[in-house]
């Protein structure tokens, strides 16, 4: 028989007989090539270098009659024995009889019938096993092999199933092990995203890009097996979400939502202007959480959760602590905020240096919440008094500051910079190539005109950038890292960030490891996971 149905379990599997691949056990250390000159012909042969049950597996080539190709090296000296290889329809992954059997007899079956049935079907008794059930009765199980004599053991288990003295007789097979793998997002715009992975094409161009300017996420989930945890949640601190986007709800995506302005749990975008119009937060959530979810983008920790945040654009005392409270209180372990202050020499007064100093070293149950924020797009430094240009927010000792690099691994000529840069993060710039993101969806009509709801008509853009897009990505590299290890503090993960970082631009531009314009270099989420594997706390 070339295919058998057989009883498996509590169900059955069809083992069909495959045409091209045998198994072999060779005589002890033996050299399978010795003895396949016993095949003759043209036959071709190759070992797959892969064992089950003790055999060889074998790819055979040009044979016009498998059964007489095993039967031959069967035969030979040198071989101890041989077996069909069987697979499945559905799959081609091999299943090797090992010989042995597993048998129950019916409870009137008398121990003349077993050895009858022994004896006709040449079989050994290799052991047995007596469980008794709750009940009291005793239920006798036989391990069996077949033997030089025995016919196939799918042939013998096949007959014995439909025997009457037989309750159980199901064949020990071989199959190759698997463990558990993850899996790489299957959204269909992933391969497109060049900053978690970059290939040096994006939709079949590689105008502006550099193999490998990104940073580093897909190998980070690799090392992960894991796309981030649920526990870990992200607050965004920006002007709107859309959260009817596929890519940012379902399945207790969104944790916490709340607008600012209306005091409501809905923050929504609600600005429906051209050209300024609320959709910055929704282009950065999916940065840094987009679904994997078969459909559009992914971020860089897709399996984390959101708190969209909808701030009240009035940067002031109130509103500051207002909106890290908010976070910390409700379970935030990482804050972005790609946002400062409109001024280009703006100070934090005492309640904001405060109010974020306490966030990020008491939250998250006093590991502190980690805070990235980025450092502005003016190409000034974020901390010269002299030039009348501060960043308050940028420099807060505390906080992770982003600065911009690009998809070609050099410095967005716009970024902003200075010593507090803790690392710079790929996003768009001359020469280069904007961020693909979330956008809002649908239109609306201004004066009688139809404008798209987003940057772009449809759920996407591909023109995000700046450092408002660079944070997002270093605030999902962080997520993912306390995804690996929650028990890392705030400070334990800039500082992994930091050393992790991956050296860009020129040497001259580093002194003592660190750089005005990249910080200690571009984010290495995969580098930063190494660490974060062997960090004490892990």
């Amino acid at each position: 028989m070339d295919s058998f149905i057989l009883k498996r379990g509590n169900s059955t599997i069809q083992l069909d007989k495959s045409e091209d691949q045998i198994a072999l056990r060779p005589d002890k250390a033996t050299d399978l090539a010795a003895a396949m000159p016993a095949l003759g012909g043209d036959l071709e042969w190759s070992d797959t270098n892969k064992k089950l049950g003790g055999f060889h597996l074998i790819n055979i080539k040009g044979a016009e009659n498998i059964d007489r190709t095993l039967d031959q090296l069967r035969e030979h000296e040198m071989i101890a024995t041989g077996s069909h290889v069987y697979h499945t329809p559905q799959s081609q992954v091999p299943y090797v009889p090992t010989g042995k059997l597993t048998l129950r007899f019916t409870p009137d079956t008398n121990d003349a019938t077993k050895q009858a049935i022994l004896d006709t079907y040449k079989l050994m008794v290799v052991t047995s096993r007596v469980k008794e059930n709750a009940a009291g009765n005793k239920q006798e199980t036989f391990i069996v092999a077949v033997t030089p004599d025995s016919m196939n053991p799918l042939k013998v288990a096949y007959e014995l199933q439909h025997h009457d003295n037989i309750l159980l007789a199901e064949p020990d097979l071989s199959t190759p092990g698997k463990l558990a793998q993850f899996d790489l997002p299957g959204d269909p715009l992933f391969k497109e995203q060049w900053h978690l992975q970059n290939s040096g094409v994006q939709f079949g161009s590689s105008l502006g890009l550099k193999a490998g300017a990104d940073a580093r996420v897909v190998e980070a989930w690799q090392k992960m097996q894991s796309l981030g945890s649920p526990d870990c949640i992200v607050a965004i601190i920006d002007d709107g979400f859309d959260l009817t986007h596929p890519d940012l709800g379902g399945n207790g995506k969104v944790v916490a939502p709340w607008d600012f302005q209306t005091q409501s749990p809905d923050p929504s975008p609600r600005k429906k202007t051209p050209f300024d119009g609320d959709y910055h937060g929704t282009a950065c959530a999916g940065l840094a959480l987009g679904n994997s979810n078969n459909e559009g983008i992914t971020g860089v920790a897709p399996s984390c959760r959101l708190m969209p945040i909808r701030w009240s654009e009035n940067i002031n005392d109130d509103n500051i602590e207002a909106w890290f409270n908010y976070a910390a209180q409700n379970g935030a372990w990482v804050i972005n905020c790609s946002w400062g202050a409109s001024p280009a020499y703006y100070v934090l007064s005492t309640r904001q240096l405060e109010v974020i100093e306490d966030c990020a070293r008491n939250g998250r149950n006093g590991l502190g919440c980690v805070i990235i924020f980025a450092a502005g797009n003016a190409n000034t430094d974020i901390n010269d008094p002299q030039q009348e240009s501060v960043n308050g927010f940028a420099i807060h000792p505390d906080v992770i500051a982003v600065a911009a690099s690009t998809s070609r691994d050099e410095r967005a000529g716009y970024s902003n910079y200075g010593r507090e840069i803790s690392v710079c993060a790929p996003t768009d710039g001359q020469g280069g190539r904007g961020l693909l993101t979330t956008d809002v969806r649908g239109t609306f009509i201004f004066q009688g005109i139809e404008y798209a709801a987003g940057y772009d008509a449809g759920d996407y853009t591909k023109i995000f950038g700046g450092t408002s897009g660079a944070a997002p990505v270093v605030a999902g590299v962080c997520a993912l890292m306390l995804s690996h290890n929650p028990r890392l503090k705030a400070s334990d993960v800039k500082q992994i960030l930091q050393l992790s970082s991956r050296r860009i631009g020129n040497a001259t531009d580093y002194t003592n490891g660190h750089s005005v314009f990249y910080g200690y270099g571009c984010v290495n989420a995969a580098a930063a996971i190494d660490i974060t594997s062997n960090h004490p706390y892990a």
